[in-house]
């Protein structure tokens, strides 16, 4: 059959909703809040076009007016500019304002607060899978804080930013899978859309070339319409046309074939500019063309901003769009829309990052100067590589020498983040060699820290790393707030590494002092706390930390994204001072009301290390194992501030309980090698590095001990000396070798001495108990002494692992999975996802510490798990 001679497309149909309503049902349960429990916020998960936004359309418009919607939708680019998705709420955000992932966050959460006028917010986010890191980042944080209940569409998991995944799995985000109708569903959707009778072979060559996807239907349906290749005759509607392509892109791309020069034009504007205001595509593009577009539902126009807004209806448009549009063609269309941005002097922070974006692809290269103020956002927004890249760019130009320099410092920077220490140094090399009239004390101060940090956790050099900051305070003494940073780190890297007195009365009088940033004395409050808990005042090490987490939670508080790694350490603290059951308490407290928002690299390991510190001091080994490595692997791929060696300890231990001794001792000697002296690795954590030799008995494991416990004495640090001495006692108790004078009445005296410095700590009385026990061999008070010790946290034998707790959901999959049963026949027994399915697994093994299902049987039936996994399912 001839084609029309009209190539133009077709009005849309009023494509009906069918199905779904469990998902939407559910999805509108939650987005309402009604009850506090559950999740605030949705993820439609599914490939493209199998109706998620048809899903949230329906949502939205339930919610009606007794929520503020906003719909974020992110650039469909191969290369995502940061914060693009963002720029409706970032647009009064100058680009010369001080940017951080906090400071965005802040912005943004104003402008919503002041939209929504006292309604709940809720934020959907199309095709989330696209998110740029920045925005993914900022958007956790809104959630994490409930300034917005996410409404997210996005493809799957592995497609997800981490950001994103973060939010699923700490339970913040109910993920609904969204799969393919069946045929029955199909059939009753092709027959709502046309109307009428349908031919059975017009439904099976419908339903064999979509296979349940709803968009491709609809496509099909559309292009067979246009081609007058569907028809209805007598009532009947019969599809004469030959045999479409198979995928759901490779027929749009056919239909886009279809349009005229001007509407393609149209199309390919808007794909590349992510979104345009109306008036300038009509400036840019044939108005007649756009006009037909929005009628035939390819652009969707949004009327409630200002002015309003062009985008395509679906990403999928852009995705064959891009396939089209050469490489050559793409640049001169990015031109076009770059000379039309705002001027980057006057350009918002999400403008301003777009704009040095679409010049660089159009293939012109901006000044350095603006090149260098995008590195900074970039560094500040914790996007490293970007911030590297348009150093680099800015380098090679013929810059003037105060533009090079700042290049070269925020390319330093850039590399320390990415773990590129040689390459660092090497920046911060040619940076000292500039004149140093180009230099301003905020970029000495920059430059400083920097090469602090390089020198410090790169190559062990303390005193090399004080000494840069000692400089740079003398060039910045006119610059308060450069001046504080400084300060504040230079006390931080001292206390770190383990040098205490007179700097630690320095930093709580810094710390107490209200009219110096809050930025640069949270910063340090971690180092202060670790002080003060290790010279044995934790007490007070608890009160300042308690301080600063209520400063960081404060309303829109600037240290938000401190308060992870605050309340993590909280935690840590407890269970130093051998509070178990109040570090359970205040953890758990955290999983609900903690702002997530780990944007710093160091914070990543925090979680791991937490879970696996309260799993050890449970005695649940293979848990601890498991949290243990997870940390250690992040830390191994980028650790900025050295706590690599602390979580290698304690997987050293958690192996020493599993019985795994020759694991212990790698995972002991590589601690041991990495903390290369810097830090507190000598007395931080002896009692776990010394029980690796106490377990494998090493002739020297008790006077290791005692010359541990003498360093830590001479060191002003009791709560390491009387570790170190509880392993002495463990090792003597055991007939190990040790001096004659080394008897177990001296060392119960010595702990008790040791134990009235150690101020805050729970432990210290029963491990004087269980040593005097010990001393005069009564087995009945060891017994006893032992269970004390064990509810705070300590050991005295290997005891078998403790119970692994499964949730109720976990316990119906895991014997399933056991008896052999294919995780697509547990999801449907169960009536949940394959992807959710395979989700609880993946927890369920590392609960347990094993990475197979051959393994799971084994672990289901030793003992290990709290209740009855093997119950009948309901």
């Amino acid at each position: 059959m001839a084609e029309p001679a009209d190539p133009s497309p077709t009005a849309p149909l009023a494509w009906p909703h069918v199905g779904r309503s469990a998902e939407y049902t559910t999805a509108l349960r939650l987005l309402s809040g009604t009850d506090p429990a559950e999740p605030p916020g949705v993820l439609l998960v599914g490939d493209a076009g199998v109706g998620k936004s048809s899903i949230a359309n329906r949502v939205e418009h339930a919610l009606g007016e007794s929520a503020h919607v906003v719909t974020v939708l992110p650039p469909g680019t191969i290369q995502p500019v940061m914060l693009s998705a963002l720029a409706p709420l970032l647009s009064s955000v100058s680009a010369n304002d001080a940017t951080s992932p906090v400071a965005v966050f802040r912005a943004a959460a104003q402008r919503l607060e002041h939209d929504a006028d006292g309604r709940p917010v809720v934020l959907r986010v199309e095709d989330c899978h696209l998110l740029d890191g920045a925005s993914a980042r900022v958007l956790r944080m809104l959630s994490s804080a409930r300034r917005a209940r996410l409404l997210l569409t996005g493809r799957g998991t592995p497609a997800l930013p981490d950001d994103v995944l973060a939010l699923w799995k700490d339970g913040q985000l109910t993920r609904i899978d969204v799969e393919p109708f069946d045929r029955e569903a199909t059939s009753q959707l092709l027959h709502t859309a046309l109307g009428g009778v349908i031919a059975r072979e017009t439904d099976r060559r419908m339903w064999d070339a979509s296979r349940g996807n709803p968009l491709y239907l609809r496509e099909l349906v559309r292009s067979a319409l246009s081609r007058s290749e569907l028809d209805r005759g007598r009532g009947v509607w019969t599809w004469t046309g030959p045999p479409v392509p198979g995928r759901l892109l490779e027929l749009v791309t056919s239909e886009l074939h279809r349009l005229t020069a001007d509407q393609r034009e149209v199309l390919e504007t808007v794909s590349l500019a992510d979104s345009l205001p109306l008036p300038l595509l009509f400036e840019l593009t044939d108005t007649t063309s756009v006009d037909v577009l929005v009628e035939a539902g390819m652009l969707t126009v949004d009327q409630a901003a200002a002015p309003p807004t062009v985008r395509l209806a679906h990403p999928v448009y852009g995705e064959a769009i891009r396939v089209l549009v050469p490489p050559g063609r793409r640049r001169v269309l990015r031109e076009r829309v770059a000379l039309q941005l705002p001027a980057p002097g006057h350009a918002s922070l999400p403008d301003l990052l777009r704009w040095v974006a679409w010049t660089l692809e159009a293939g012109s290269v901006p000044e350095p100067a603006l090149l260098v103020d995008a590195a900074s956002l970039a560094n500040h927004l914790q996007q490293a590589g970007d911030a590297q890249r348009y150093a680099d760019l800015a380098l090679l130009a013929d810059a003037p020498c105060d533009v090079v320099a700042a290049a070269l410092a925020e390319r330093a920077r850039a590399n320390r983040m990415l773990g590129l220490i040689d390459n660092a140094q090497a920046d911060l090399d040619r940076f000292h060699a500039r004149p140093p009239g180009t230099w301003t004390s905020r970029l000495v101060a920059h430059a400083a820290i920097t090469g602090a940090d390089v020198r410090y956790y790169g190559h062990a050099d303390v005193a090399g790393a004080i000494r840069l900051l000692d400089e740079a305070l003398e060039h910045a003494a006119g610059d308060a707030p450069a001046a504080a940073d400084l300060r504040a780190h230079r006390l931080a890297m001292i206390l770190t590494a383990g040098h205490t007195g007179a700097t630690l009365a320095d930093a709580l009088e810094f710390l107490d002092d209200g009219s110096l940033p809050l930025l640069a004395r949270v910063r340090l409050a971690a180092p202060a706390q670790l002080t003060l808990a290790q010279t044995g005042q934790v007490r007070e090490a608890l009160r300042l930390g308690d301080r600063y987490v209520a400063a960081a939670r404060a309303p829109l508080s600037e240290a938000t994204a401190y308060l992870p790694a605050l309340r993590g350490l909280a935690v840590l603290l407890r269970l130093f001072a051998g509070d178990v059951d109040d570090a359970e308490r205040l953890h758990r407290d955290d999983l609900d009301d903690v702002v997530d928002v780990a944007h710093e690299p160091q914070h990543r390991a925090i979680p791991g290390l937490v879970e696996g510190r309260l799993a050890l001091a449970r005695g649940r080994w293979s848990e601890a194992y498991g949290h243990f490595g997870v940390a250690a692997a992040a830390l191994r791929e980028r650790d900025p501030l050295g706590l690599l060696p602390a979580v290698l300890a304690f997987t050293a231990e958690a192996a020493v309980r599993l019985g795994e001794l020759d694991d212990a001792a790698r995972q002991r000697d590589e601690s041991l090698r990495t903390a290369s002296g810097v830090g507190t690795a000598g007395h931080g954590w002896p009692r776990t590095l010394l029980w690796v030799g106490l377990a494998r008995r090493e002739a020297d494991a008790v006077s290791a001990a005692l010359r541990t416990a003498d360093r830590a004495s001479a060191e002003g640090l009791p709560p390491a000396e009387l570790d170190a001495l509880f392993v002495a006692v463990l090792g003597v108790a055991d007939g190990l070798p040790a001096d004659s004078g080394v008897t177990l009445p001296a060392l119960a005296d010595r702990m008790e001495s040791v134990a009235g410095h150690c101020h805050g700590m729970s432990r210290t009385a029963p491990v004087v108990r269980f040593t005097r026990a010990l001393a005069a061999g009564d087995a009945g008070e060891i017994a006893a002494a032992e269970a004390s010790l064990s509810r705070h946290g300590m050991w005295t034998v290997v005891p078998r692992d403790s119970a692994v707790t499964l949730t109720r959901r976990e316990q119906q999959i895991a014997p399933l999975a056991a008896a052999g049963l294919a995780s697509r026949d547990i999801a449907h027994r169960l009536s949940i996802s394959t992807r959710t399915v395979e989700s609880h697994l993946a927890r369920v093994y590392s609960k347990l510490g094993i990475s197979s299902r051959a393994e799971l049987p084994r672990a289901l039936h030793d003992g290990r798990i709290d209740g009855d996994p093997g119950a009948p399912v309901a």
